[in-house]
C-alpha cells in the first residue's frame, strides 16, 4: 500500500463528499431551500478545513474551486426554479 499523506486523505475524501452532494443536487435530493443552505454551511466549513493545503497542492485548489461553484449552485434560486425537486 503507497504511503498516502494526510493532506491527500483531507483532499480526497472532500473531493468525494462534494462529488456525492453534486449526485444528490442533479438527482433532486433537496427538497427545499432550508437543506441547501445548510448543506452550503458544511460545505463552508469543508472549505475553511482545506485552506491550510491550497497553498502547497494544486488538487486542494480545484476542490475548493468546486466546492465554491457548488455552494454557489446550491444557494442559486435559479437553479432552485429550474430544477425543482421530484
Amino acid at each position: 500500500m503507497e504511503d498516502v499523506t494526510m493532506s491527500e486523505q483531507v483532499i480526497s475524501y472532500f473531493e468525494e463528499e462534494f462529488g456525492t452532494i453534486l449526485c444528490q443536487l442533479e438527482e433532486g435530493k433537496f427538497l427545499d431551500y432550508k437543506q441547501r443552505v445548510l448543506v452550503s454551511r458544511k460545505i463552508d466549513e469543508a472549505l475553511v478545513r482545506l485552506s491550510p493545503y491550497v497553498r502547497s497542492e494544486w488538487r486542494a485548489r480545484q476542490v475548493v474551486k468546486s466546492g465554491e461553484v457548488l455552494r454557489e449552485r446550491l444557494l442559486s434560486v435559479r437553479d432552485i426554479i429550474s430544477n425543482p425537486p421530484l
